[in-house]
């Protein structure tokens, strides 16, 4: 019998290692597809066909809106649309035929503008393509729904600095559901972490290919940090907690209000509008890029970290949060993470503003680390996000980001009675892994 299970668990691993490839292969695609149509309908529109150098003030109004049209189209196909961001991060497999409704859903707030990340498409197409790679490797149940969630690990790395990161995303997922034993998450998650390398080396591989593109979190040029000094300490707690009201604010508004009116086609219209409004209007007052409130937030982080004014910091986190909650709130589709890492760089920044002599770099850890386990109550992952976004430059800064994280953590623990009614990203990790829907 052991034997059998043996032979079971190696099959399983031969498929995650497979499966790896056309996860990535696929996050590759719609990666590139999503960055295509947002530079057509952002970009090139306005361009060659509207004459004029950036979008109009009723176009960026017109878009959001729109996106809610399309996603009330996209609730009406099986599986409606998948999991919404106000439940946190789904990592329940799902078979194609009621992925292609969350993937369409999603794929439709990244491009007009709507203020959710792409992690919850990605991870539902891993785990689409991994269900199927699971019925065909195994019969039993328990193995197929490890090769499942290892098409997750796969697609998930490819926004969240590589293997290493997503695979502690997971672990941290898995292990605080407390449905495994202790002594089987490393078995049922180093499936997980074979297909997320195995797909790594194929996105790395195509990643400089003309025409494709990648969606990935990144801090441009940081300054190298030197040693710890006392008063980073408190400023980085500060960060934690500033960051964790503006997320978990923002979180418990869109939570809210989508579990009361969530999904109708009058309040996704509204949403749209709404998020548009906010972009407008801080456009029109700041001057600064619509992206800094559009969007999922990476693209923006580049003209974000060169805000030299508080005033518009502070515009920019009223809005972003403004924009992030009636996204959440209307019944919009998307990840809820990158949105929450974006409030985190921007509440570091305008520490860095206030506090002159305060460097960038490690308060870009701090505000990463702070948003990632505010957003998803994973510390370990916030982290090391934190860690890897800062990159060299900021090896120093470590321990400041693991302070963050755990701050941040507690905060959202703290909160946990109010500030979700739904469970978490832990508590939905699969335990005795389901049966594969269709």
């Amino acid at each position: 019998m052991k034997s059998e299970q043996g032979r079971a668990y190696l099959l399983a691993l031969l498929a995650a290692a497979l499966v790896g490839i056309p996860v990535a292969g696929a996050a590759v695609v719609f990666d590139s597809v999503v960055h295509g149509l947002t530079t057509l309908f952002w970009t090139d529109i306005p361009k060659d066909v509207l004459d004029v150098g950036e979008p109009p003030w009723w176009y960026v109004l017109l878009l959001p809106t729109f996106a809610g049209l399309l996603t009330a189209g996209a609730l009406k196909l099986p599986g409606k649309g998948g999991h919404s961001p106000a439940d946190g991060l789904s990592f329940d497999p799902a078979g194609p035929k009621l992925a292609a409704g969350a993937i369409l859903a999603s794929a439709a707030s990244l491009v007009l503008g709507i203020v959710l990340g792409p992690e919850g498409p990605l991870t539902a197409l891993g785990l689409a393509l991994g269900t199927v790679a699971g019925r065909l490797a195994s019969k039993n149940q328990v193995m197929g729904s490890m090769v499942a969630l290892a098409g997750g690990f796969a697609a998930i790395s490819t926004v969240f600095g590589g293997p290493l990161a997503s695979s502690l995303l997971f672990f941290e997922a898995v292990a605080t559901s407390g449905k495994f034993q202790s002594g089987l998450l490393q078995r049922i998650l180093v499936p997980g972490l074979l297909a997320a390398g195995i797909g790594q080396l194929v996105f790395t591989g195509v990643a400089g290919w003309s025409g494709v593109h990648e969606i990935a979190l990144t801090v441009p040029g940081l300054p190298h940090y030197g040693s710890v000094r006392l008063v980073d300490i408190p400023l980085s707690i500060l960060i934690a907690i500033v960051t964790s009201i503006f997320v978990l604010g923002a979180r418990r508004a869109g939570s809210v209000s989508f579990h009361r009116i969530g999904g109708r086609l009058p309040v996704l219209l509204v949403g749209g509008f709404a998020v548009g409004l906010c972009a407008v209007i801080f456009h029109e007052l700041s001057g600064q890029p619509l992206s800094l409130v559009l969007f999922s937030g990476e693209s923006g982080i580049p003209a974000l970290v060169g805000v030299g004014s508080a005033a518009v910091l502070v515009g920019v986190l009223v809005a972003k949060a403004l924009g992030y909650a009636i996204s959440i709130g209307a019944g919009f589709r998307g990840g809820p993470v990158f949105p929450s890492i974006f409030l985190g760089i921007a509440v570091g920044v305008l520490a860095t503003v206030v506090f002159d002599d305060f460097s960038i770099t490690p308060a870009v850890a701090a505000g990463v680390a702070a948003g990632t386990a505010a957003a998803l109550r994973t510390p370990f992952t916030g982290a090391l996000l934190g860690a890897l976004l800062v990159g060299s430059a900021g090896t120093n800064a470590i321990p400041l980001a693991i302070v963050a994280a755990v701050v941040a953590w507690l905060i959202a623990l703290a909160a946990s009675g109010t500030v979700e009614a739904q469970p978490e990203t832990p508590s939905e990790a699969p335990a005795q892994p389901p049966p594969a829907s269709t």
